[in-house]
This record gives structure tokens, sequence and C-alpha cells, in this order.
């Protein structure tokens, strides 16, 4: 059978680093938004932004028990080269899909005009809350019926050029939010109304590009399969209970500190959990292009490949996501104290305690993936919602009860995961993929915790020798154990597998370097040569 997915490390790695430098122009940009609005508004106001996406992520949860197979079954056909059955399932799901849009629209109007019953706003912000999420409802709806015919790219592993449409219509967010809050007024509104019209922008483009992709993406009424449609809103629900769990872990924190505690419990929330939102978003965004060629190792019954997926991915996400995490927690005070003030310390203890744990959460990270790719979610799943219920009964008790506030919502999250991830994520993650626990800790554990402890051994007597006051002083602090981190890393934790593809990438940077320029040379030369024969 011929592969038209392509597995292959190279297409992998051009696709993800294409997909971190999309997220890294979306982080700086967030980053700077942040410091900017709360030196021009108030707390109040800004609490706003957190909690009304948190209401939206809750909004189109049900919509992905039509939508959230589409992506998997369509790389699995066309993997097959069953043209026939991506026709079907495009042609069954978008009637579907379209119904589900109106009535979310219609859904999504009554619940703005009633925002203010579910949510706590001060009487002079209701209008902007009711046209923020009007808004928001509505970009919502108009995605549901267009999802089936954009996910050509996706099945196509063409997330290079998917992320430069990203980078554009980003660039096209950036002007007109500047244009906006520097040359209108400095309001939350226009950080969502241009959220919105880029999103709109996004979609479009990306629409007609996944059509000219994969052309079997088309419409036909004589397609249309009913069971296609059993087959994938099953796969739907599993996928969307998972995510109805996850949501309430990501958004249900500000909508509980909104009604049991303040908006400077929200905005501090929203501050401390920042960085670990962030490096979760790039760790999706990393791994989403290596869906599809999980899916096809699936397909063609490739078990080792999935294996060797499974403990390598979790060793690097160690690597990457410890670099951040380490230095976090240990200079959560500073960072804050720099970045926004001191006032808002205790959104230093927040930030500390969920970023405590990224080494139970990423040496396990290629779980999701490879449970998708198999189809097989209803045991993720299982421990999904137990994990984020466990969570939900917490932060409730912690915030309502004990009146803990931000640090309450962290606390919540922190207790549940340190008690079901080692128990039951991690013994999940190597039955899926018939690893064993020895080879999980040779290969995953041990060499993705080691350079992070040796930054650590830097990282604190360098707090207490510098005071990191200045931002300089903090970069150097970090620096310095930044040195140790590395030095380890590439001495000690790097297995062999991972000498061999640096050495692979070594050699062939060069060499394309100076074929690229004998060939100018050697154009250079030519046209030189071409010139003198024309004199």
């Amino acid at each position: 059978m011929t592969r038209r997915v392509e597995i292959s490390k190279r297409l992998v790695l051009i696709n993800s680093t294409s997909s971190l430098v999309n997220m890294l122009l979306n982080m700086s940009v967030l980053i700077w938004l942040q410091q900017y609005l709360l030196r021009h508004i108030t707390a109040e106001e800004y609490s706003l932004l957190p909690v009304l996406y948190s209401v939206m992520m809750f909004a189109p949860l049900v919509t992905i028990i039509l939508a959230g197979g589409l992506g998997r079954y369509v790389v699995e056909a066309h993997a097959r080269e069953d043209d026939e059955r991506v026709t079907m399932i495009v042609s069954t799901m978008f009637p579907i899909l379209s119904a589900a849009g109106l009535l979310f629209l219609f859904g999504g109007s009554i619940l703005a005009w009633h925002i203010n019953t579910i949510l706590k706003i001060a009487p002079d912000r209701v209008w902007d809350a009711r046209i923020m999420m009007a808004i928001l409802m509505f970009s919502a709806a108009v995605r549901l019926p267009l999802a089936p015919f954009s996910v050509g790219l996706y099945a196509r592993q063409k997330f290079v050029l998917q992320n430069l449409i990203g980078v554009g219509t980003e660039i096209f967010r950036l002007a007109l939010l500047f244009f906006f809050l520097l040359a209108v007024s400095t309001r939350i509104l226009w950080v969502v109304t241009a959220a919105v019209l880029a999103e709109m922008l996004n979609l479009a483009i990306t629409t007609i590009v996944s059509c000219r992709l994969l052309p079997t993406l088309r419409f036909r009424r004589e397609s249309i399969n009913w069971g296609i449609a059993r087959e994938l809103t099953s796969f739907g629900g599993l996928d969307f209970i998972s995510s109805v769990a996850n949501t309430i872990r990501t958004s249900a924190d500000p909508i509980i500190l909104n009604r049991f505690a303040t908006a400077f419990d929200v905005t501090c929330f929203a501050l401390g959990s920042m960085p670990a939102r962030q490096v979760e978003r790039v760790f999706l965004t990393l791994r989403g292009p290596l869906s599809p060629a999980l899916t096809a190792m699936h397909a063609a019954n490739d078990k080792a490949a999935l294996a060797n997926v499974y403990v390598r991915g979790g060793r690097l996400a160690l690597w990457a996501s410890l670099l951040f995490a380490i230095p976090g927690i240990i200079y959560s005070k500073e960072i804050i104290t720099l970045y926004v003030g001191a006032q808002y310390l205790p959104a230093a203890i927040v930030m500390m305690l969920l970023l405590i744990m990224f080494p139970l959460a990423y040496g396990n990270t290629m779980l999701p993936q490879i449970a998708s790719a198999k189809a097989d979610l209803r045991p993720f799943t299982i421990r999904t919602v137990a994990m984020n219920t466990a969570n939900l009964a917490l932060t409730l008790y912690l915030v309502g009860v004990l009146r803990l506030g931000a640090i309450g919502s962290a606390l919540g999250t922190m207790i549940a995961m340190s008690f079901v991830y080692p128990l039951f994520m991690w013994p999940l993650g190597r039955r899926m993929t018939d690893v064993s626990i020895g080879r999980w800790c040779r290969e995953t554990v041990f060499p993705g915790m080691l350079p992070g402890s040796a930054g650590t051994i830097l990282w604190i007597p360098l707090k207490q020798m510098l005071h990191p006051d200045t931002w300089l002083k903090l970069g150097l602090c970090v620096a310095g154990g930044c040195i140790a981190y590395f030095g380890i890393l590439l001495s000690v934790a790097l297995r062999p597998s991972d000498r061999e593809d640096l050495g692979r990438l070594a050699s062939r940077f060069p060499q394309r370097v100076f074929s690229h320029r004998r060939t100018s040379e050697a154009s250079t030369r030519a046209d030189g040569r071409e010139s003198s024969d024309q004199t």
C-alpha cells in the first residue's frame, strides 16, 4: 500500500518547528498585552477577559460529539486511499453541523443577553460583556458547518502552510489590536473584536486552501451515509466527555473565583496560570503535527513505532518543559513582581503550584495522541473525568468554603493531578504502547529529569547570591543554571537515537549551506559567461 500520509521525522520536525514559531509569536503578543492592559485598566475590567473566555470554552463542547472525529477519520481514509469515504464523511457531516451551527447561534444569543445573570459583572460592564459573548458565539457558530472542509491541511500534513496562514492573520489581528487600543480606547472589548475578526479571516483562507489540497473534501447528496455519522459521533462522544473534563480543569477556576471570590483573585489566577497554560499550548501545538503520522502508524499496525514515539516523546517533553518549569518555580516571586508589580504576588504562588505538576504530566505527554490514533479513548476518558471531577470538587471546597481564593484554585489542581497521574495515567500510557516500566524509566524518566536536577543545583544558590530585582539579574541567574542544564543534557542525558538525529541534522545543515553557495557561485559564473558572450 502506498503511503499517502508520510511518516517522517524530518517532516514532523519541520511542521512542529513552524508551529512553534507561530506559537511564540502569539505568546510574545500575549505577554505584552497582559502587562499593557493591567497598567491601563482596573482589575475588575480585566477579569472579564479570562471569565468570558472560560465560559466560551464550555459553550461549543456539545459540538465535539459531531466534529471531534473528523480529522482522525479523514486522515485514516486518506491514508488508505479511500477517496470515496472521505467524500462520504464530509457529505454526511455537513448538513448535521450546519443545523448545529444554527442552533448554537440561537442559544448563544440568549446566553449573551443573560450573561450578567450567570456571572458577577459590574453594571457599567454588562453591555461590554454581552457584546463580547455575542461575538465569540457567532465565531463558534460559523466554524461548525465549515469544519468538514477545513481538515485538508491536517490530513496532508501541511502544517507549515497552516502556520504561515496563522502568522499572516496574527499580524492582521495585531494591526487591528494596536489600532483599537492606541487610536480608539483601551478596552477589553477591542481584544475580543480583533481576535474574532482575525479568526474569521483565518477560517476563510484555511477552508479555501484545504479544499484545493484535498479535492475529495466536497459535498454530494448521494454520498450521505448515516452509518458514518454514527461511527463519528461514537468517537466524538468519548472525545466530548474527555473534553468536558479537560475544560473543567482549565476553565472552571475563573468562573468559580468569579462567583466565590473577587475580581482580584480572578486576575491573580489568570496571571499565575499563564506560564503553565502557555507551555501546555506550546506542547499541544508541537504534538499536533504528529497526529496524522500516529494514525497512519496505527493503520499500518506498526506497534514498535508507536512505542518509540511514546518513550521518546515523553523524554523530549520533560527536557523542554522542565527548562521553563524549574526556573519558573524558583523565581516565581521575582517574575511576577517585575512583570506586573508586588501587588499581584499571590499570582506567584499560583504559578509555582501549577508548574510543580510538569514532571508528573509531561513524561506521559503522548498518551492523548496515541489513544486518539488508536480510536481507543474510553480508558483515557474515564481517568480524565475522574481526575478533573476531583479537581472541581477540591476547588469548590478550597475556594467556596475555605475562602483561599486564587491559591485555593491552583492547590486543587495540584492535589488532583498528583494523585491521578502516577496511579492511573502512567500505567495506561505504558499499557497502550506495550512499554515496560523499566524501559519507560530508562528512556523517559531518568534522562528526562537529569538536566533539570543539574540546573536546580545552580538556580537556587544563584538566587541567594544575586537577589534578582531587575530583569538583567534575573536573566543572568536563569542563564547560569541553563549552562549546567544543557551541559548535562548534551553530555549525559541524550540517548543514542537522539545523538544520531542531532548528528544527521548537523551534517545536513552545512551541506545545504555550502550546496546553496556552490549553486549561487555557479549561477554567478554562468551569468558572467553569458554576459561576456553577449558582449
